[in-house]
């Protein structure tokens, strides 16, 4: 009995003594993540949600429970918010380290399903090759030119003549085409409109119930996904014909140049690889500008003298340029206070709320715990409105960006930060001032319904796809 006794008494002093002394006494976040106050949690995050006001709840729960961070539940998960900018350092510092990206699997499954075999080097090989293509100096300088020929065409399409148009759904058009067009070379437009809504659906469906059932969002978006790397595969197959059989010499689009460096490194990657990297890079490019277009659009319309400072700017690079002569990376960079419209924009009405990491490990933050597999978000929502960090939030004040008031590290976050940074930020900004340097030279707008304001269900877009009716200049 008595050794049974010391035997015990050993076991729990080696607990103690080696039981991880940081996280030993650390509670967890203050905030509620059980029944059934969960379930208002999650109600109340989507009510504010679709009045565009993500910072409310946020900001209620810092007054109630800790400045620096609290738990909820969130889309089905425990979720610790983040709510300083130090917070977001602090995340983006410790990828890979105490954490790593996390996804909803609605997300993940979308992309499932390839119908063949891949392993994670060739998909990470074939992701590398697109991205580097995509953000190089060079690329985006040559990606200029063939991204204003496309809005000039656009312009021609959709407004020229018009007396109203609906920007978002024609937003989606403008920036879906200019992805395909550098990403792939697609020009046709009826593989166009046959892989954007089809795109839609699987972008509609990132955070819906991973339900697969005829008729869900998910179930759309599984088909939808499907569909666009089947037509990707067979542009992939063509392409290869084009380029080692026919013997075409040009390659301005991505998957060209991809497909020569392998050829000429003899190295094969199987189309299906090429054709999934195509669907999650086009799902990532394409919406977040549009919805940018739409919010400036709008801000523009509500603020007349600061559009009257960008047609200013805009009609001034315009006299340095011969009649049809396309733009340049030069003629960007001066678009300065266009620019700053474009960064204001995305302080209030940022595309993507943030993103999310899983804990790897146990690890504590400000002296609270949060626990292995727990879920960690980091919001825009948490900064961006804060008066902390910006002086009148509520107000679109662009020149904020080209005062000397400095502007704390990490609190303006609109593509994130760390090794997972928004791969496509540079090409987004250069894509969007193109845009604005043509809409301001060809029309001045007014909203069709004054009020209208943008929502999140759970994406952000305007509640009625934003109708303006148009006022052409003869120039």
């Amino acid at each position: 009995f008595l050794l049974s006794v010391l035997l015990i008494l050993t076991v729990f002093c080696f607990y103690y003594l080696f039981k991880p002394k940081q996280t030993q006494n650390a509670p967890l976040p203050p905030g509620h993540v059980h029944w059934p106050q969960k379930i208002f949690e999650t109600l109340d995050y989507i009510s504010k949600a679709r009045t565009n006001t993500i910072h409310k709840f946020i900001a209620a729960r810092k007054n109630k429970y800790n400045t620096k961070l609290f738990k909820t539940s969130h889309i089905g998960q425990n979720m610790v918010f983040l709510c300083t900018p130090e917070g977001n350092k602090f995340l983006f510092a410790n990828d890979y380290k105490l954490v790593r990206s996390w996804w909803p699997i609605t997300f993940l499954r979308v992309f499932e399903n390839a119908e063949e075999e891949i392993t994670p080097e060739q998909v990470l090989r074939a992701r590398k090759q697109f991205l580097s293509s995509f953000n190089e100096p060079e690329a985006l300088a040559k990606h200029v030119g063939i991204t204003d020929e496309v809005v000039k065409d656009h312009f021609k399409l959709f407004w020229d003549g018009s007396d109203e148009v609906t920007v978002y759904p024609i937003a989606r058009k403008l920036t879906f085409a200019i992805s395909c067009r550098l990403l792939a070379d697609i020009r046709d437009r009826e593989i166009l409109d046959e892989l954007l809504p089809a795109m839609g659906d699987v972008v509609a469906a990132f955070f819906a119930l991973p339900i697969n059932l005829p008729g869900t969002k998910f179930n759309r978006a599984v088909k939808g996904s499907r569909k666009c790397r089947k037509i990707f595969v067979d542009i992939i197959k063509q392409r290869k014909i084009d380029l080692f059989e026919k013997d075409r010499k040009e390659a301005n689009d991505v998957l060209s140049n991809i497909l020569l460096e392998n050829h000429r490194d003899g190295i094969e990657t199987k189309d299906v690889v090429l054709a999934k990297n195509l669907v999650s890079l086009l799902s990532a490019a394409f919406d977040n500008p549009s919805v940018t277009i739409v919010s400036i659009i709008k801000n523009l319309a509500e603020n007349p003298e600061i559009y009257a400072r960008v047609r200013s700017e805009q009609l001034e690079i315009a006299k340095g340029k011969a009649p049809g002569e396309n733009l340049t990376m030069e003629d960007l960079k001066k678009m300065k206070f266009s620019m700053n419209v474009l960064s204001e924009s995305l302080r209030m009405e940022a595309p993507a709320s943030g993103t999310f990491r899983e804990a790897l490990n146990d690890f504590t933050y400000e002296g609270y715990l949060i626990p292995k597999g727990w879920k960690v978000h980091w919001s825009v929502h948490a900064t961006h409105r804060n008066p902390q960090y910006f002086k009148d939030p509520e107000k679109f004040d662009p020149s904020r960006f080209e005062r000397n008031d400095p502007i704390v590290p990490y609190s303006y976050v609109p593509f994130g930060g760390g090794h997972h940074i928004c791969p496509g930020k540079d090409f987004a900004k250069l894509q969007i001032l193109i845009f604005i340097h043509h809409v301001v030279k060809k029309f001045n707008w007014e909203k069709v319904n004054p009020d209208e304001q943008m929502v999140r269900v759970p994406n952000l877009k305007a509640a009625k796809g934003l109708p303006v009716r148009l006022y052409p200049y003869n120039n």
